[in-house]
């Protein structure tokens, strides 16, 4: 199984919502992490930090190079404690953070 990275960095669109069946992973240089004294998650990257609120953590905690982004998005618009929030709300969010530079998808 070959994996490729695709990005969309310097202005090229966006891969998350033109093609769902690619895998979202988080950077190499990203870091999503609990500050136990701040009580918060942080995502650190170069020159930025980002505090999610929850659709955003849970959405990035799901990017662990298995599941494509489409199933992603369906599984978190079945979870119960995600009221109201839609497959295309998690596409939303991964497009975000994927033009912002946090993630990058896979051609699994």
């Amino acid at each position: 199984m070959m994996l490729q990275k695709h990005s969309s960095e310097e202005g090229r669109s966006v891969m998350i919502t033109a093609m769902p069946e690619l895998t979202p992973i988080l950077k190499a240089d990203c870091k999503l992490y609990f500050d136990g004294q701040h009580n918060r998650w942080v995502l650190k990257a170069p020159q930025q930090l980002v505090f999610p609120d929850q659709l955003s953590l849970i959405t990035l905690q799901a990017c662990d190079g298995h599941c494509s982004s489409a199933q992603i998005a369906r599984s978190l618009a079945s979870f119960s404690a995600l009221k109201n929030v839609t497959e295309f709300d998690v596409l939303d969010v991964l497009a975000d953070f994927e033009r912002r530079g946090f993630i990058s998808v896979l051609n699994v």
